[in-house]
């Protein structure tokens, strides 16, 4: 029992793994409501997508500031805010033009996965080393 306690414990500390999940979440809050405004409301693909982009990465900037990498402290609220308009100004135009580009080859949906498992490969390290760098807060 105490060795769950203890793998708890440190799955629970671990930035990466809250990271994951949070991504994960946002990706499911993401694809289900491009899903749904595309196929159940019938948006254009483009419309669809961005307001699912811009949806779920709300829910991400917020869970990831607060939870993820413990950055809520207000006075820094506007630091993180430009830094992350400009990561979220990169990643949307990349959504939506690879989403809507590669639909002609592939289904939106398998467009959609991929989009967001490159973005993966980018978005930690920006977040856990430019946008909510401790060290970086804590000098200024």
């Amino acid at each position: 029992m105490e060795k769950i306690k203890h793998l708890i414990i440190h799955l629970y500390r671990s930035h990466f793994l809250r990271y994951v999940f949070v991504g994960g979440t946002t990706f499911i809050i993401d694809f289900a409501t491009l899903y749904t405004l595309h196929e159940a409301a019938h948006f254009h693909l483009i419309l669809a997508t961005s307001i699912a982009y811009w949806l779920s990465i709300t829910y991400n900037f917020i869970l990831n500031r607060w939870w993820t990498f413990s950055a809520s402290d207000n006075a820094k609220l506007h630091k993180h805010l430009v830094s992350y308009a400009i990561l979220l100004g990169c990643n949307y135009l990349f959504t939506v033009v690879f989403v809507w580009g590669m639909s002609h080859l592939i289904r939106y949906e398998i467009a959609k996965v991929v989009a967001v498992a490159l973005q993966i490969a980018w978005t930690y390290p920006i977040y856990k080393y430019v946008i909510f760098n401790k060290k970086e807060s804590a000098e200024s």
